[in-house]
């Protein structure tokens, strides 16, 4: 009778030792998982404001390239020597190069933008 209930304490010491032994690791787990959470709301801040910015500067360099515009048609309309004609035209194609360029870049901000936040999705699961 003695052997069963030291048999059974030890059952019971032993079980005692693993649940804390797993209330640790769940805890460790928990402190962890709370971290990186923190860690990509905070990148996740980062790259809305990386965005906004980018945003801003595409909407402003497309209001000026607008402007630009134009002031060259209005040139073109004034032009009457051919000289000017041919630096009106060499406007008109600079004007469309950074247009395309601004564009370009704007895309692969935004597809690098959407890269990095699937690599934190991902990271967090």
């Amino acid at each position: 009778m003695f052997a069963n209930a030291k048999k059974t304490r030890q059952a019971v010491e032993a079980l005692q030792a693993e649940v804390s032994s797993l209330r640790e690791q769940v805890a460790e787990q928990s402190a962890q998982a709370a971290a990186e959470r923190e860690a990509a709301r905070t990148i996740a801040e980062r790259i809305a404001g990386l965005e906004a910015r980018v945003s801003g500067m595409g909407s402003e360099l497309s209001r000026q390239l607008h402007e630009l515009g134009s002031e060259i048609e209005e040139l073109s309309k004034r032009a009457e020597e051919a000289g000017v004609a041919e630096v009106v035209e060499a406007l008109k194609n600079a004007q469309t190069r950074l247009a395309t360029e601004q564009a370009r870049y704007q895309i692969t901000f935004r597809q690098d933008l959407a890269a990095l936040a699937n690599q934190l999705l991902q990271r967090a699961r």
